[in-house]
């Protein structure tokens, strides 16, 4: 195995799991690694801070492992896994490992790491912030291997979760990766059904305010207000008055409509908003 240097990078912005997501890199058995941590940054400009500061280093690193702090890493071996399956496969750009998450009950793509030679997408229009370019053929996707990579939002906060449903909302209707963040958004929504949590019910009412056209991508930013001043109104429900409000808002975003059709719609409305 090649003895790659890592720069590991960490967006934090008050996350609950953040304490659990520094023990969980500093226990990693490969020690060629430098952490680099972006605090309380805006979304666009916290991912931009981030890629370029790794880009401008890229004669000292060869790979970017990106951990956010809502991340618990599962196993103290991860780091060489990942190495191994650079130093093995020489066209390997970029690696993305699954995760299990908190909201949807299931494995999802969401670690990910990056070989030195990558360019990133960076639009300000664009709510998914960290596109990169990269052939087809130079990805690779793990759901078996090293998976699950981390837990993704172990024990967030009520704020952390609503403000999940909201960037997964406006993700679900954006041009860009749509189908596959509705798809995860109806599996949250089922597993708020099945578990009662009102932290999870809290990120599906997120999304449909969304859908009614309450958000828009600023205000996705940690450090605007907005989101926190609406979530006053839902934050003492309990799973019951939760599940009554999003049923009652999913019938005006229609709800009742299979899903492509709903998701169709939920465009249409939103281009005109």
């Amino acid at each position: 195995m090649n003895y790659l240097k890592i720069f590991v990078g960490t967006l934090y912005s008050g996350e609950n799991e953040y304490e659990e997501c520094l023990a969980s890199i500093q226990a990693q058995t490969y020690r060629k690694f430098d952490h680099f941590i972006f605090e309380h940054l805006p979304k666009l400009e916290a991912h931009r801070t981030l890629y370029h500061s790794f880009l401008d280093k890229r004669d000292q690193y060869d790979l970017l492992i990106k951990i956010d702090a809502d991340m618990v890493l599962t196993s103290d071996f991860l780091f060489e896994g990942i190495v191994e399956k650079f130093s093995q496969n020489a066209s390997l750009d970029v690696l993305a490992i699954a995760i299990s998450d908190f909201f949807s009950g299931r494995l999802i793509n969401g670690l990910n790491s990056y070989r030195n030679t990558v360019e990133w997408v960076l639009d300000p229009e664009n709510v998914n912030a960290d596109v990169v370019i990269v052939a087809e053929d130079h990805y690779l996707f793990d759901d078996r291997d090293l998976a699950p990579a981390a837990i993704h939002c172990k024990n967030p906060s009520p704020y952390q979760a609503f403000h999940y449903g909201v960037h997964k909302g406006l993700k679900s209707i954006s041009p860009q990766h749509s189908t596959t963040h509705w798809m995860l958004l109806e599996k949250t929504w089922e597993n708020f059904l099945k578990n009662r949590d009102t932290r999870i019910g809290l990120a599906v009412l997120g999304t449909e305010l969304v859908y009614m056209g309450e958000f828009s991508k600023g205000d996705v930013d940690y450090t605007n207000p907005r989101m926190k001043t609406v979530l006053e109104k839902y934050q003492s429900m309990d799973s019951n008055e939760i599940e009554r409000e999003v049923k009652k808002l999913r019938f005006r975003n229609w709800g009742i409509l299979p899903g492509d059709l709903r998701r169709r719609f939920l465009r249409s409305r939103n281009k005109l908003g």
